[in-house]
């Protein structure tokens, strides 16, 4: 099959969709976008509020994919830059590097303390366990104590789950190169670059992270994205796709689909529908969502910080991220906003006297912590992200095989995104797979 005579159905209009998009067009592949939303962006977007711009979550463009940061930078030309900032975590009402550095262990521990744990670190590298999930995966790495206090309080609170629950898969590349030998390596001088898992250094586009997306939509061009239309049924017959359903009521044939929705809502959407087992397998798909409270405020800055994090249970909270410190054009000159994170259960609801009842207990909070007083708020904001985090238990994977094993058999349909794949992946993997989605259909749709 000809790749001009072929279309793609593109279901999702996030990063993961726009992506692929991006790439077919690139490719001379003729397409049309889908997106259920009034908007374009998932849970990439960037929001202005009376010119104070921030993004549905602390988001950056990492230097992980070659080819992806040649690609953004070719695209966005002077509106990138390199961004190095610090991240911290506020433990023992002190901030610290976070990830943690020998040096931020020393300031919280003590040297003492920490030469102890050390030498638990020592012995448990030489009895070492079989790991199972997050918890055994941290203790393994750095010992129960600084687990505990750095680790695994917050990673509790923000997937809502024991870490004997959670699956080492919720770890990412985030802790990639933190480990018992970096720790010791550091802290001795062993070796001569500090240890490259922090976080610092990212590359940021001058009004938010959307940019990216906005240019590569731009470039495919815009008459093929379609927002307010939600993928309502999915026909299929003998193994294939053959048409898709928009707002229950027009009806689209289907070449190739590409599908970032949440993969519990595509499963749900077949029809005919798929064998009441897989159907039951999908009750396990589980996501977090996430309340965003905006502060506006008038003052220049708070402080240097790329996010800054909370794993005590004190705070509701679990991370917080000053826009103006990605870009100075996110709050107008002399302002800067703070942008604060409450991961919630997705079914769970917040009804306007709740927000305000919660936005009251993180001012108070924030007001003691030091990073503003009440003359400075100028107007505090709310924003609800659904389906922020797949929560990965340690049964995800034997969950989701057979869903997958299910959808396998369609020869022209195509997972992508962090929720169509049902993974914790992120913007460079997005860009990476559109390419490579793109790359399959060339090859006659080859999959």
């Amino acid at each position: 099959m000809n790749n001009k005579e072929i279309s793609i159905q593109i279901l999702g209009g996030g990063p993961a969709g726009i992506s692929t998009a991006y790439f077919a067009s690139e490719n001379d592949i003729k397409f049309k976008l889908y997106e259920a939303a009034y908007e374009l962006g998932g849970n990439c977007k960037t929001y202005n509020i009376d010119d104070f711009y921030f993004d549905s979550g602390a988001h950056r463009f990492h230097d992980k994919d070659k080819r992806c940061t040649d690609l953004i930078k070719l695209m966005l030309q002077e509106d990138l830059k390199l961004i190095q900032v610090p991240s911290q975590i506020f433990i023992n009402n002190k901030f610290i590097d976070f990830p943690l550095s020998p040096m931020s262990l020393i300031q919280v521990l003590g040297t003492k303390s920490v030469f102890i744990e050390i030498l638990k670190l020592i012995k448990i590298q030489f009895n070492k366990k079989q790991v199972t999930n997050f918890r055994d995966y941290a203790i393994s790495q750095y010992g129960e104590k600084i687990s505990s206090m750095f680790l695994l309080d917050y990673s509790q609170k923000l997937w809502g789950s024991s870490c004997e629950n959670l699956s080492v898969d919720i770890a990412g590349n985030r802790l990639k190169g933190l480990n018992f030998k970096s720790l010791i390596y550091e802290l001795f001088g062993l070796g001569n670059k500090k240890i490259k898992h922090l976080d610092g250094s990212f590359y940021y586009p001058k009004y938010g992270i959307w940019s990216i997306f906005e240019r590569m939509k731009e470039k495919a061009g815009s008459e093929n994205f379609q927002i307010n239309n939600r993928v309502t049924e999915i026909f299929h017959r003998q193994n294939e796709i053959t048409s898709i359903k928009i707002n229950d009521r027009k009806v689209i044939e289907a070449d190739i689909v590409v599908s970032s929705i949440p993969i519990d809502k595509l499963v749900k959407s077949l029809n005919p529908p798929p064998p009441k087992e897989i159907i039951e397998f999908t009750r396990f798909i589980k996501y977090r969502n996430l309340i965003l409270i905006i502060f506006l405020l008038n003052k220049k800055s708070v402080n240097n910080n790329g996010s800054m994090y909370f794993p005590s249970n004190e705070y509701v909270f679990t991370r917080i991220y000053e826009p103006k410190n990605r870009s100075n054009y996110m709050s107008p000159p002399d302002k800067t906003s703070l942008v604060v994170e409450i991961p919630v259960d997705s079914n769970e609801t917040y009804k306007d006297d709740e927000i305000s009842k919660l936005i009251s207990k993180i001012k108070n909070q924030l007001i003691k912590i030091g990073f503003f007083n009440n003359q400075e708020i100028i107007k505090v904001e709310s924003k609800y992200i659904r389906n922020a985090y797949p929560i990965l238990d340690t049964n995800y994977k034997k969950n989701l095989i057979p869903i997958k094993e299910y959808l396998s058999q369609f020869k022209n349909l195509i997972l992508n995104g962090r929720n169509g794949k049902y993974e914790y992946n992120h913007i460079h993997d997005h860009i990476r797979d559109g390419r490579y989605i793109s790359s399959l259909v060339m090859k006659n749709c080859n999959f």
